[in-house]
């Protein structure tokens, strides 16, 4: 994509947020004026199509970012383990379980702390989305002193991924053929390697279909920095839970 068109989708961006932005939150006040009337529940639908066009609107514009190399990150020390407590703990997820292992101890990276809140969700959201509803989640962080690095799993219970969709797991507006009505834009995956790349990190995934899937992002961790109460090598990898 060129400067010109990079400028031209920033500006149909900005002016379809303005007008969602209108209709998200009209229809939410119509929705609570509306109480118990069978129209409230139309009123409710909208909105939620509103917040789920303003998402694609700002994906789209994230993902260009990342192709322009215009991720905006503020990398900084960072305690990872205090990181996937958090996340985990604000996610908004019904119905599933979640167990956090291997965040007791300080991890200490440098990174953007808002970004890899992002990539964590991400792989939640997508974990929660691809799995049996009410399935567990696990969430582990391993530190390898070795290679002096801190990965982060995210395992589900659900069908897997066919091999030969893996390769394009991590491409723009990628639909997995196990989907199915599961709504997405196809865009997480591909910002949050980005995400991960601009870090000096990396994103991988081991699947075996019917098995569940280990999504996990690995990280340096800082010199002189890390904790001798982590674990102190990844888990491995695991198609399972």
């Amino acid at each position: 994509m060129t400067r010109g068109d990079a400028d031209h989708l920033s500006i149909v961006i900005h002016e379809l947020r303005n007008p969602l932005i209108g209709i998200d939150a009209a229809a939410r006040v119509l929705a609570g004026e509306l109480g118990s009337h069978p129209a409230a529940k139309r009123a409710t639908a909208i909105a939620a199509e509103a917040k789920a066009l303003l998402g694609l609107l700002d994906g789209v514009a994230e993902a260009d970012a990342a192709d322009a190399g215009r991720l905006r990150s503020l990398p900084a020390p960072l305690d990872l383990a205090r990181t996937v407590r958090e996340t985990v703990a604000a996610a908004h997820l019904p119905g599933r379980s979640m167990a956090v292992r291997g965040a007791d101890a300080p991890v200490m990276v440098h990174a953007d702390d808002g970004r890899i809140r992002q990539v964590l969700r991400n792989l939640l959201l997508n974990a929660a989305q691809y799995s049996p509803a009410r399935s567990p989640i696990e969430v582990e962080l391993a530190l390898d002193t070795r290679s002096r690095t801190a990965t982060v799993h995210v395992r589900d219970q659900g069908p897997g991924i066919p091999a030969a969709e893996r390769r394009k797991l991590f491409r723009k507006f990628t639909r997995l053929s196990t989907a199915g009505a599961t709504r997405g834009s196809g865009l997480g995956l591909y910002i949050s390697k980005a995400i991960v790349e601009e870090h000096g990190g990396e994103i991988d995934v081991q699947s075996v279909p019917g098995g569940g899937s280990d999504f996990s992002f690995t990280l340096p961790v800082r010199a002189g920095r890390r904790s001798s109460g982590a674990r102190t090598r990844p888990a491995h990898p695991s198609a399972s839970t």
